[in-house]
């Protein structure tokens, strides 16, 4: 497998696990005031799948580069932030129904059209949340994609070791 490739399915993956797992806690502690322990796990293991797939799917990282480069230089805050939003934005657009679908129609035996509408409740917590997170852990959660895939950082670029 070229490294690039594993560089992008690990940092799809490491960034998947992060927010599958806060997102279904905090999900949780917004919607009912508590953390669903028992389905817990089913939750958070369905959030990373639908991010993960999204991410293999859709070129979210190119798109966010793309219209970050257009608002500021690689590299620089306002960059990451333009990227970020952007990244979230995409996911949280198909992750927000399919995850509400799961959670209220599969978990809880709710019909489809009574959860559909409430889609979109959580889509503004989840970008801020997942902004602050993306801005504290983004380069760290990179860096460890680039370190397992074989890639290290030498002078601001990405060079196979």
């Amino acid at each position: 497998m070229k490294k690039e490739t594993k560089f992008n399915i690990l940092n799809n993956l490491f960034n998947s696990i992060v927010f599958g797992v806060t997102f279904t806690i905090i999900g949780g502690l917004i919607t009912a005031g508590t953390v669903d322990w028992p389905h817990f796990p089913i939750s958070a293991l369905v959030g990373v799948l639908v991010g993960f797939v999204i991410g293999l799917i859709i070129p979210i990282g190119k798109i966010g580069a793309a219209v970050a480069s257009k608002v500021s230089a690689p590299g620089t805050f306002l960059f990451n932030l333009v990227m970020y939003a952007v990244l979230l934005v995409i996911i949280l657009i198909f992750m927000c129904p399919l995850l509400t679908i799961f959670m209220g129609s599969i978990l809880m035996g709710a019909p489809i059209a009574a959860v559909l509408p409430n889609s979109y409740t959580l889509f503004f917590p989840f970008l801020g949340i997942g902004l602050v997170l993306l801005m504290i852990l983004g380069d760290s959660i990179t860096k460890l994609a680039m370190k397992v895939s074989g890639f290290q950082l030498v002078g601001g670029s990405t060079k196979p070791k």
